[in-house]
């Protein structure tokens, strides 16, 4: 997998440094020669990931990813002057959440696309409440989104339909999509 940074100038259509910006660069920052878990192209801020590592870029890489953006920047003759203004496209394969809460059936025993809901709760810590009973008359079964409500101290009531246990529900970090990077940034 591959990430880069376009940009909108006659430089362009990717952002690089020439050999002789690189290098005063590089003087600057001697990290900025050195290998990491990201192989960084030329002298960019291209990034791909090694063979052998995770196969999609976490906040980690993207960090790292911009941190060298930011650190080559100053060194680009080119933009000297210019204001940087920096779009991100927080596509889906940085989405922390595998699945939405349409996804999941109401009662005990309907559809669930996930074994357990994971999440920061208020304090930022890491939450996992399972989907599934794992003792009891109804054990192996899906919870179904009243019961993980109710696990999950949200005010609802057994008669709720579906689609008003959805929006109370929706409201929650469980069901939220929050980006891996926005999560890194807060």
């Amino acid at each position: 997998m591959v990430s880069d940074f376009l940009v909108a100038h006659p430089s362009g259509p990717f952002f690089a440094l020439t050999h002789s910006e690189y290098k005063q660069a590089v003087e600057a920052y001697p990290h900025l020669s050195t290998q990491n878990d990201l192989s960084f192209v030329g002298y960019s801020a291209t990034a791909g990931i090694n063979v052998g590592h995770d196969s999609y870029f976490d906040s980690n890489t993207v960090l790292q990813q911009f941190e060298r953006l930011f650190q080559l920047l100053p060194f680009k003759q080119d933009f000297q002057g210019h204001d940087i203004e920096i779009l991100v496209d927080n596509a889906r394969t940085h989405s922390a959440k595998e699945y939405s809460i349409n996804d999941f059936g109401k009662g005990i025993g309907t559809r669930c696309p996930v074994q357990s809901l994971e999440f920061l709760d208020d304090r930022g810590m890491p939450v996992r409440i399972s989907c599934y009973f794992s003792s009891g008359d109804n054990k192996g079964k899906s919870k179904g989104l009243l019961v993980l409500a109710k696990e999950l101290k949200l005010p609802v009531q057994d008669s709720m339909r579906l689609g008003d246990l959805i929006n109370v529900l929706a409201t929650h970090q469980a069901f939220q999509n929050v980006s891996l990077i926005q999560n890194c940034f807060c």
